[in-house]
């Protein structure tokens, strides 16, 4: 006997099912709590690599009853984790290296990363098309860890990763998995913007362009947020603060950042924590003052 993990008949599908359920209810909690796109995939990404961690600890101290189970769990169980961490990397690349420009630079960057998954699954076709068919014959080459045969084809990351935790094919049925959780993602936010696109111009159409810091920005979006000044016609409720800030990040094309932490600065300011308002505030008097004094 050699796990504390050591357990009858189904063991594994149980501890590796249950285990992921847990992930995946944590994962739609922090979808309800987190605030911002890259803190949500940020603490999503920590709660599947930990769920990862202990995965990886129950089979270095399990041994497959059978070659079956083996399949089963390199072929089915594992990618659904792996697809996940795969998924919160590529993700947090794109949200990060978003462009800043107007909407058709963002539709534009979209539409190059879709191309990419596609290039990637058209590379992978064969193999694509064995296992969403539910082919079972090539199982034992591609999704045990010592059958390994070139002229089936591998991932390069295979040499670099734990073999005792590998096989030649389980990372790519997870990216496949994750490129389908991708693909969605993309087209919804494609979607979106071409949407927005018909609806409305944005003011870097126009040439507007924001002249002050992103901190007065932050300050004075926070004001208008306070004051009740937007209402969202969809919900029939005052706007929140993400929803002001996605506007306003489309409608000048800029990219705000975390501006819950730029919040979080302002309100620790030791001097005039409204400092853009107060000033805007002087500088609309003074220019009533000199209206009065010189009407036109």
């Amino acid at each position: 006997m050699k796990t504390k993990f050591y357990c009858l008949t189904n063991c594994i599908m149980e501890y590796v099912i249950e285990l992921y359920g847990r992930l995946e209810q944590q994962l739609d909690k922090l979808e309800t709590e987190a605030s911002g796109d890259l803190e949500l995939i940020k603490h999503c990404y920590l709660a599947t690599e930990e769920a990862m961690v202990q995965l990886k600890t129950f089979i270095n101290s399990y041994t497959f009853k059978n070659v079956t189970e083996e399949i089963y769990f390199f072929k089915e169980l594992k990618p659904k984790f792996y697809s996940r961490l795969i998924y919160y990397v590529k993700l947090f690349e794109i949200e990060t290296n978003k462009p800043v420009g107007a909407i058709q630079a963002q539709r534009k960057y979209l539409s190059k990363l879709l191309s990419g998954i596609n290039r990637f699954n058209q590379e992978h076709i064969s193999f694509y098309k064995y296992y969403r068919s539910g082919a079972v014959h090539m199982d034992a080459a591609y999704f045990t860890r010592d059958k390994f045969d070139i002229h089936i084809g591998f991932d390069i990351s295979y040499f670099d990763c734990d073999q005792s935790f590998c096989t030649n094919h389980d990372y790519t049925v997870a990216t496949l998995l994750a490129n389908e959780r991708l693909t969605d993602y993309l087209e919804k936010k494609r979607s979106r913007l071409k949407s927005e696109a018909s609806n409305s111009r944005s003011a870097m159409d126009i040439g507007l362009i924001w002249a002050e810091t992103k901190s007065a920005f932050v300050e004075l979006m926070y004001g208008l947020q306070s004051r009740g000044a937007f209402y969202n016609s969809k919900t029939n409720s005052r706007a929140d603060i993400k929803e002001i800030a996605q506007f306003f990040e489309m409608a000048f094309g800029m990219d705000l950042g975390n501006y819950y932490r730029t919040f979080l600065e302002i309100r620790i300011r030791k001097k005039g924590r409204t400092a853009f308002i107060d000033k805007m505030k002087d500088d609309l008097i003074r220019r009533m003052d000199d209206s009065d004094e010189n009407p036109r």
